[in-house]
């Protein structure tokens, strides 16, 4: 393996507490979906649209859309269901932007509930220490990931902010290839985090040097251990407690 010389995080789940914040907004945004679309004779609906994105009963589906999908990916799952209510097409037009605008909205309303994952500001000033450039690649949209970075105050640690609004969706690895070039390293020289199979796919598909598996988030051991290089609790072990990094350790 070569020197590792950046990483690349995703977000839900590895960096910020998944179930502190998405399974609420979720939850919210659906509520709202069905009082925007005014539809009272479906008592089953908002189960069947929550159940389309991978929720049901608070339990989130490490493989749907809710964990590892986009906007447009939780759109397209909601329209199916939908039409499936004889939802007029009249009604969804202009769902996306509006979905888009409602997302931010209820992450704003929910700030309280972005909760780090670990000591996110610590891990980082440790791996600028360590020269490590640093990027974040997420299947969520540019403004909510920054709203995100801002409350905690850490976008100033971030060479490359990737979203899925504008770039390819993980586990297209135009992600990883963006932040190569922000940083001017290789992609062997890369190591990628996440808590879904679609991060470590991800990691795989740009040739990534390494590919972290953290349990953070809404995956298992047995559903990363396939793909990941090392699996961890959390970003916060990527630095141990002598002051190195977890892959030197386990290269010694």
């Amino acid at each position: 393996m070569k020197q590792i010389k950046g990483i690349l995080f995703d977000k839900d789940g590895t960096l910020m507490d998944f179930y502190s914040s998405w399974v609420l907004v979720a939850t919210q945004l659906v509520d709202r979906l069905i009082e925007k679309l005014e539809i009272t004779h479906c008592p089953e609906l908002k189960n069947d649209l929550l159940f389309s994105i991978g929720l049901h009963e608070n339990e989130v589906d490490p493989r749907g859309f809710l964990a590892s999908g986009t906007t447009q990916d939780m759109y397209g799952a909601f329209v199916k269901v939908l039409i499936n209510v004889d939802v007029s097409q009249e009604k969804l037009n202009g769902l996306l932007d509006w979905m888009t605008d409602e997302l931010f909205s209820l992450i704003k309303a929910n700030r309280d509930n972005l909760k780090p994952t670990a000591d996110l500001p610590g891990l980082l000033v440790q791996l600028r220490r360590h020269g490590m450039k640093i990027g974040i690649a997420t299947a969520d949209d540019r403004d909510s990931t920054k709203f995100f970075l801002d409350k905690i105050g850490i976008q100033s640690y971030f060479d490359f902010i990737g979203t899925s609004d504008y770039f390819e969706k993980k586990p297209n690895p135009s992600m990883i290839q963006a932040f190569c070039e922000i940083a001017n390293i290789s992609a062997e020289e890369v190591a990628v985090a996440g808590d879904t199979v679609v991060d470590l796919q991800f990691a795989r598909n740009g040739s990534a040097g390494l590919a972290i598996g953290v349990l953070s988030g809404v995956s298992g051991t047995s559903q990363l251990s396939g793909l990941a290089d090392l699996i961890i609790d959390s970003v916060g072990d990527i630095v141990t407690e002598n002051g190195g990094l977890i892959w030197q350790d386990k290269e010694a």
